[in-house]
């Protein structure tokens, strides 16, 4: 069992600046999580030692296999409870010890919360997508990330002018729903070609690159479905088996 079983709430506050003494137990064993292409990783490490006046936590990984998962870029959450995380940022991920800085406790984060596996594609076997709002559609651009309900692309204003301004257009009407139909066609390593229906959720940025998210309630066939689902899956694969290649 896993220590720190109880959520750390006091009156629907998060305590924050509790001692971390009073947080964790030193000799415990903690799940530790980050994201890794898109996919959580996961790993039970026992914690060695706490400093209080940085907020360190320092854990032994000698055993993990997935180091490399652990860096700088992305923070690292420990499981406290069914619904609370500790969200640290890493110190020093060399040798033998994993040294975590404390900064607050926090619900689940998003990606742990996924129904959905979500994959980053391999950039030398890129996956592509076309996407079209009424009449107007997308160049093929190169897929972000993608999992069964969902896909996240860049599109090029340069490239893909004349659908920039018609989200532009959808958008600037105040009556308009960020919930917009549109269909998309998304084009897999092998040449098999899966083709959806959904809504399009969140339009980040509308500069010279606009990055769009398209999910939750993207309804593909069940013979695309399982044509997607085995992509995802082995993807899911090489990813994790080139963490342990490291």
């Amino acid at each position: 069992m896993f220590a720190g079983g109880k959520d750390i709430i006091l009156k629907g506050k998060i305590m924050g600046n509790k001692p971390l003494r009073h947080i964790f137990k030193i000799g415990g064993r903690y799940e530790v999580i980050t994201k890794y292409k898109e996919i959580p990783i996961k790993a039970v490490m026992p914690l060695k030692w706490i400093e209080e006046g940085d907020r360190f936590l320092g854990f032994d990984w000698s055993k993990v296999n997935v180091k490399r998962a652990y860096s700088t870029l992305d923070n690292v959450y420990v499981k406290l409870g069914q619904d609370s995380y500790a969200q640290t940022s890493v110190f020093s991920n060399l040798g033998k010890e994993l040294v975590l800085v404390f900064e607050s406790i926090v619900p689940p984060p998003e990606f742990i919360r996924r129904k959905t596996l979500r994959v980053e594609p391999d950039p030398s076997q890129p996956v592509y997508a076309n996407v079209c709002v009424d009449d107007t559609c997308s160049i093929r651009s190169e897929v972000k990330d993608i999992s069964e309900t969902g896909v996240g692309l860049t599109i090029s204003r340069g490239r893909s002018g004349e659908f920039y301004n018609k989200l532009r257009e959808i958008l600037s009407n105040p009556e308009s729903s960020m919930r917009i139909p549109f269909s998309i066609t998304v084009e897999l390593p092998d040449g098999e070609k899966v083709r959806g229906h959904g809504d399009l959720r969140n339009v980040i940025g509308l500069g010279e690159e606009v990055y769009i998210k398209l999910g939750f309630k993207v309804d593909y066939s069940r013979e695309d479905l399982e044509k997607l689902r085995r992509y995802i899956l082995h993807r899911q694969q090489e990813i994790i088996q080139s963490l342990k290649m490291v």
